[in-house]
């Protein structure tokens, strides 16, 4: 049986194995499933870290050019600072770490497609 979190984005990836090379490797999400047309093209991803679930899909609708998403994903850490220091230089980091005055932890940073992903920690 799947386990299934209680909310799990859905997002467009124009570049899906980038996406999964992304998440996997960079910031320790371990890719769970994957399901392929008829052609064999990997056009649907899930990844996974700790209880966090993410889906990633790529170009099903024509209205779909570019990600766009107007929110954050928190996902939630044991160690905001131990996972900072393990990220590649290359990251585009927004903010943080820091303590936020309503009881976070948290690193804000831009994935590969430009969504806005915040690990964090209650303090």
């Amino acid at each position: 049986m799947i386990k299934r979190s209680p909310i799990t984005p859905s997002l467009y990836a124009s570049d899906l194995p980038m996406t999964i090379r992304f998440y996997t490797g960079k910031l320790g999400f371990e890719h769970i499933a994957s399901y392929r047309d008829e052609d064999g093209t990997e056009i649907w991803a899930e990844v996974a870290r700790g209880d966090a679930r993410i889906w990633f899909f790529t170009p099903a609708f024509d209205e779909f050019k570019k990600p766009v998403f107007s929110g954050l994903i928190y996902i939630f850490v044991d160690d905001v600072d131990a996972f900072a220091a393990g990220l590649d230089a290359d990251i585009k980091t927004r903010w943080g770490p820091e303590t936020q005055d309503y009881g976070l932890r948290e690193i804000g940073i831009e994935d590969c497609n430009g969504y806005l992903l915040c690990f964090a920690k209650d303090v």
